[in-house]
């Protein structure tokens, strides 16, 4: 089975077959798609792509604790369906939401990784999720949860990297959005 899927921010697909049939796949792919330049990559060149497309990964950006809504995957939820939903009214009660998810362009020397904390001079503002090295865009980029008050387009903040401060810049998600 062939699905058109894609977590990198580009067309692309999942191969689903029998283990007994994946490494003749593979091999075949290869070899087919090598006059077009088709090499294989690894998890981590598809999470900086990930990363780069602004897609967040159950673990980093979302996890139980983490409603769509937060995460500005409320399109996904349909409030007004008909009968309600399970998990409604809990959604509802945890508005208003507090924090933002949002991209930050790393603007001074170094590479912001998950879990760092964002400060605003010497106040606490937000926890990154995920960072890393943007090889297409030629400098370090992350996503956070953000205080809502310092999510703003512009804002110049600090993230904590092993007790030195990172200088970085809140942009707008996602950073690459591909050609149409």
């Amino acid at each position: 089975m062939i699905s058109q899927t894609g977590y990198t921010g580009e067309t692309g697909y999942e191969i689903y077959t029998a283990n007994e049939h994946i490494t003749h796949v593979w091999n075949k792919l290869l070899e087919v798609g090598a006059d077009l330049g088709l090499i294989p990559c690894g998890l981590g060149a598809r999470d900086t792509l990930r990363l780069e497309a602004g897609m967040p990964l159950y673990g980093h950006e979302m996890d139980d604790t983490v409603t769509p809504l937060e995460i500005g995957l409320g399109f996904f939820v349909k409030m007004e369906k008909d009968g309600g939903f399970v998990g409604k009214e809990a959604l509802l009660a945890k508005q208003p939401f507090s924090t933002k998810r949002v991209g930050l362009k790393v603007t001074g020397k170094g590479i912001v990784r998950e879990h760092a904390t964002i400060y605003a001079g010497d106040e606490v503002v937000g926890t990154t999720t995920s960072g890393t090295h943007s090889p297409y865009f030629g400098y370090g980029i992350a996503m956070a949860h953000l205080n809502k008050k310092h999510a703003k387009i512009g804002t110049a903040l600090e993230v904590d990297v092993r007790g030195r401060r990172i200088s970085v810049e809140v942009i707008k998600l996602p950073f690459y959005k591909k050609a149409q």
